[in-house]
């Protein structure tokens, strides 16, 4: 049973960030963070319980009013380390205190940009933290507390933040200020922007959603798509050939900017679910790769007209993939997934697992350097080089 089903169960519809940490399910009520088939063993009942209500679970169960349940939340938050020898070092920013409605930090990051001695970093709950060289780590205010899904460079050098009710955030002096750009209609969420150039950029999310801007992100405008699934990816690479990726095994490709899309066929492998979701997208070098759920990657070199599959081994959800600039492929995901793929001279992958059994957090996002990957998740974890 996955967690909107579990709510379901209990007779709760949640919206926005209620509860900020459940994936998308075909109520199509909630953007990608977790696997719909992870059973509720991976949160306790108990523990969900609590977080609906501060006093426990009897109090969701029984109409029942104690005396002395005002103690305010805390984040609850376990312990995270990383097995010895890892090329990676944790880094866990301050917790912060309840928010105006009472929720206690849950400690989700989803987002992560990287640029010399900069990072910035996303979550949900407002969460929008930035870090300059040796400095600690700065919280920023965002409109609402709104959950943020995620951020990324422009080539002119904004950053843009974007998130839940449609929520995008531009900075024009690497994340020291944001500002609020308004679109309209405004989409229950938005999972994904990319800039083909300093002009030119695309905003996907929920229920078929894409945006289109072409004077550099002042003003956006709403465009038409054959799909009403959640889409969860975008990528161009140039004006006119883009791909856009989302909900049960949505793949679109448009070559006239995005006025007509056509649907991409996938060979697809086993998997243990019907319709499995793309998740991500990446380009590097004319190559196009695509992540999705249950292990699921592809490669493209005729620019998303047609995909071959990449064996990995591994059959958890990707939500994240990237290639360093010394040409290792990254794949994160779920349970602590993290794989770097190294080209073979004769054809095929090596596949190395540098974080080896480290099941401690959900990776949600990544971001690819010269030659290093950083990585957030849940439980407030952020995985940075070592050295």
């Amino acid at each position: 049973m996955g967690y909107p089903d579990l709510m379901n169960f209990f007779g709760h519809s949640f919206r926005g960030n209620s509860l900020p940490f459940f994936r998308q399910h075909s109520s199509q009520d909630f953007p990608r963070a977790f696997s719909d088939s992870r059973s509720v063993d991976a949160i306790s009942l108990s523990s969900f319980l609590r977080r609906l209500s501060p006093c426990g679970s009897l109090l969701l169960l029984i109409p029942l009013v104690f005396a002395g349940c005002e103690k305010p939340p805390t984040a609850n938050i376990p312990p995270v380390s990383l097995p010895q020898g890892t090329p990676f070092v944790l880094d866990q920013p301050p917790l912060p205190p309840p928010s105006t409605k009472g929720e206690p930090y849950v400690g989700v990051l989803s987002g992560i940009f990287s640029r010399k001695d900069l990072l910035v970093v996303t979550g949900y709950q407002g969460t929008l933290l930035r870090k300059e060289g040796k400095a600690p780590w700065g919280r920023l205010p965002v409109p609402e507390g709104r959950d943020l899904y995620g951020v990324v460079a422009s080539p002119g050098g904004d950053l843009w933040a974007y998130g839940d009710r449609g929520t995008l955030l531009r900075s024009s002096d690497e994340g020291v200020h944001w500002s609020s750009v308004v679109l309209s209609p405004a989409p229950r969420f938005l999972s994904s922007v990319f800039f083909v150039d300093t002009r030119t950029g695309y905003a996907a999310g929920a229920q078929g959603a894409l945006y289109r801007t072409t004077d550099g992100g002042g003003q956006w405008t709403s465009l038409s798509l054959p799909t009403r699934e959640n889409l969860y990816a975008v990528l161009f690479l140039d004006a006119s050939h883009g791909l856009v990726a989302g909900w049960h095994r949505t793949l679109l490709r448009t070559s006239d900017g995005g006025t007509t899309w056509n649907p991409v066929a996938v060979p697809m492998q086993r998997v243990t679910r019907q319709k499995p979701s793309y998740n991500a997208l990446y380009a590097a070098d004319g190559t196009i790769y695509l992540a999705g759920d249950h292990g699921l990657l592809f490669s493209s070199t005729d620019g998303g007209g047609s995909f071959s599959p990449i064996q990995t081994g591994n059959f958890r959800d990707f939500y994240g993939v990237c290639r360093t600039g010394s040409g290792t492929l990254a794949v994160a995901g779920e349970a602590g997934t993290l794989l770097l793929l190294s080209p073979n001279s004769g054809g095929g992958w090596t596949v190395r697992s540098p974080l080896g059994a480290f099941h401690g957090s959900d990776f949600l996002g990544l971001s690819c350097g010269a030659a290093h990957v950083r990585v957030v998740g849940t439980q407030n974890a952020i995985l940075l080089p070592s050295h």
